[in-house]
């Protein structure tokens, strides 16, 4: 029987092959990459951060985010001025997604095209971020549903900046967008991709907003989600922990020395094993391999999904995972739980955080510095793949 992610990604092509009704690609004719769907935006240079998207930014389909929503949110960065905060919060990452779970386990799988945001506050950095526009270690996620023709509409947008800039978004690994890098925010691609979000997100199709709130001068994180209800917001349970609305995790620890932990961590699962260095160092290698098994599945969308994996232990894996590797000498590439994809792509995870084990961030930036878990990775290449089968 297949399971609940490979099902909906079969789903997905389906879908795209009986909806989008495009001109078959053939493979020779290349495709998608993988910042062609997933975009890390550029920030900019200090004191032009408000040329970033903002949370009360909108066209047709309303605003992004409405303030009665936000203001039903928990404070994501401890201690802030909830004013001063909303107003320096801003679009860092945008993804394009063609089948994102719709439907909660055991219930048959369902499909749900969507465009996916995340939100930081962005501000200008002092002496110790060299007077760079820097970030708040916290985030809101903010999902939108896209109807068959403005998913359509979104597909079609992605080849159209795709021919715009021919292949210098191939085979390059997920980073900050290397075209709105080189051209700035300033841009016409970013100018486009910012339309792309404008045109077809707003509070009319916004149906989940998920948030991390950051305390403790960046050493302990918190993480819940709410689904979108009649115009408010309803909480959301997070899986695999007994029902529980919101998660955290704590690290006291550094590059050097890992001390983190889950409350609560998920029970029979050894993920935690990788997040204490002294745990790392003493275990036995039946459990280092469970814990390395467990990582690599929630890495790979065919083994897990947003529905079937807790908040903390989607953002903790990848680095915890490589630092265990490094420390005990395991190479788990070939393992059968080990994500593989089209060789084009370059799967690589380059971020500037590297490893540091206070880098909590899925697709955006601790301070100044890239931050992607290699989930993130997995499915930009999953989503890349399926929508260059065809173009609209």
């Amino acid at each position: 029987m297949l399971s609940l992610p490979t099902a909906m990604r079969l789903l997905a092509l389906l879908c795209l092959t009986l909806v989008a009704c495009g001109t078959p690609v053939s493979p020779g004719d290349g495709g998608l990459d993988l910042n062609d769907v997933s975009f890390l935006l550029p920030l900019p240079p200090a004191g032009h951060e408000a040329r970033l998207l903002s949370l009360a930014d909108g066209a047709s389909h309303g605003v992004l985010l409405p303030k009665p929503l936000y203001d039903a949110l928990p404070l994501v960065v401890d201690g802030a001025d909830v004013t001063t905060l909303s107003s320096i919060i801003r679009v860092i990452s945008v993804r394009v997604d063609p089948c994102f779970p719709g439907s909660t386990p055991p219930a048959p799988p369902t499909c749900v095209k969507h465009v996916r945001l995340v939100a930081q506050p962005v501000l200008a950095g002092g002496e110790d971020a060299g007077f760079r526009t820097t970030t708040e270690d916290a985030t809101i996620h903010l999902f939108y549903d896209l109807s068959d023709a403005d998913f359509d509409d979104v597909h079609r947008a992605l080849w159209r900046l795709k021919d715009s800039v021919g292949a210098a978004t191939d085979h390059q690994p997920l980073d900050v967008h290397p075209v709105m890098q080189r051209e700035g925010v300033d841009g016409p691609y970013f100018s486009a991709v910012r339309s792309l979000v404008l045109d077809h997100c707003g509070a009319q199709n916004l149906v989940r907003v998920a948030y991390m709130s950051v305390a403790q001068q960046g050493a302990n994180w918190r993480f819940g989600a709410f689904d979108v209800v009649d115009g408010a917001l309803v909480a959301a349970a997070i899986p695999r922990i007994d029902g529980a609305t919101v998660q955290g995790f704590q690290e006291f620890g550094n590059t050097a020395f890992r001390s983190g932990q889950l409350l609560p961590s998920v029970s029979g699962d050894d993920l935690d094993v990788l997040l204490s260095e002294s745990d790392l160092r003493l275990t036995d290698t039946r459990t280092l391999d469970k814990a390395l098994t467990s990582a690599l599945q929630i890495e790979h969308p065919d083994r897990s999904s947003p529905k079937t994996i807790d908040c903390a232990s989607c953002h903790v894996a990848s680095r915890a995972r490589h630092n265990a590797e490094h420390r005990r000498m395991v190479d788990t590439s070939s393992w059968p739980d080990a994500f593989s994809a089209d060789p084009r792509f370059d799967l690589r995870r380059v971020d500037a955080v590297g490893d540091d084990p206070r880098a909590l961030r899925s697709f955006g930036y601790l301070g100044p510095l890239s931050a992607l878990s290699r989930r993130t990775i997995n499915e930009s290449a999953v989503i890349a793949s399926t929508l260059s089968r065809t173009r609209p």
